[in-house]
C-alpha cells in the first residue's frame, strides 16, 4: 500500500535537497539518508555511523564463524541467504583499534516473493517461521526472546523480535553474546528483512540508534 508516490517523493526530494541526482539512480544515499527509488524505500541511518560498501561484505562474511555445524559449508550458506542491499555500520572503517570490536550494524535483505513460490507457505507468518528456522541453525545459541504485536509503517504490516546469539569471529577469542531486533515485511512483491544488532556484552548498545531508525523508515 505504502504512503503514495507524492509524498515518498517529497520526502526524497526534502533529504536530497542540494546535491546532483541521476532521475535514472536507483539508489541514492546523502549523508544518514537512503532511498532506493527502484524498491520505494527510504531510512535514515543513525548519525556518525556509516555505509559500508557491499562489496566488502564479503570480506566479513569469510571472518566470521557459523554455528552448528554449517561452517564447513559456509559458502553454500551465504549464497542460499544472498547479501544484504544495504549495511549500516558504526565502525565502517578497517581500524586496528577496532579490532576485535562488535560493530552495531544494521542490514536490509530483499527477495523477491517469486523466489520463495516453491516453498509453498500459505502466508506471510509461515514465510517467517521458515526463515526464523534458517537463522537458528546456523547460528550458534540463537533464540528468540521478546516478539511484538505486529504494527503498520507506510500502510504496511511489519512484524518484529528481539533475539540473541552467540557471534564468533576470527578475530575475537571466546563467542560474544550478540542482541538481534529482526524487522520484516512484504511490500510490492519482496520481503523486506531488517536485522539490528548490538552487543551489551561489549558495551557497543544502540538502542537508541535502532529506534529511531525504525522511526525514519517510509514505503511507497
Amino acid at each position: 500500500m505504502g504512503i503514495g508516490r507524492r509524498e515518498f517523493l517529497k520526502l526524497a526530494g526534502i533529504a536530497l535537497a542540494g546535491i546532483s541526482v541521476n532521475p535514472l539512480q536507483a539508489v541514492v544515499t546523502n549523508d544518514n539518508v537512503y532511498i532506493n527509488k527502484k524498491l520505494g524505500i527510504l531510512f535514515h541511518k543513525p548519525d556518525s555511523w556509516g555505509y559500508l560498501n557491499v562489496k566488502d561484505f564479503g570480506k566479513l562474511k569469510d571472518e566470521q564463524i557459523l554455528g552448528n555445524g554449517y561452517e564447513e559449508m559456509k559458502d553454500e550458506v551465504w549464497e542460499d541467504l544472498g547479501d544484504p542491499i544495504c549495511i549500516a555500520t558504526k565502525f565502517p572503517d578497517d581500524i586496528p583499534k577496532y579490532k576485535g570490536i562488535f560493530s552495531p550494524t544494521i542490514t536490509l535483505n530483499i527477495t523477491p516473493k517469486e523466489e520463495l513460490a516453491d516453498l509453498e507457505c500459505s502466508d506471510f507468518k509461515e514465510v517467517m517461521e521458515m526463515s526464523e528456522l534458517g537463522v537458528s541453525m546456523i547460528l550458534k545459541d540463537f533464540k528468540v526472546v521478546k516478539r511484538y504485536e505486529p504494527y503498520i509503517i507506510s500502510g504496511s504490516e511489519f512484524y518484529e523480535y528481539d533475539a540473541e546469539y552467540l557471534f564468533e569471529h576470527v578475530d575475537i577469542i571466546n563467542p560474544l553474546k550478540v542482541e538481534l531486533k529482526t524487522l520484516k515485511t512484504e511490500h510490492n512483491g519482496f520481503y523486506y528483512d531488517f536485522n539490528c544488532h548490538q552487543s551489551y556484552s561489549q558495551n557497543q548498545i544502540a538502542d537508541k540508534e535502532f529506534a529511531e531508525f525504525k522511526e525514519s523508515i517510509k514505503l511507497i
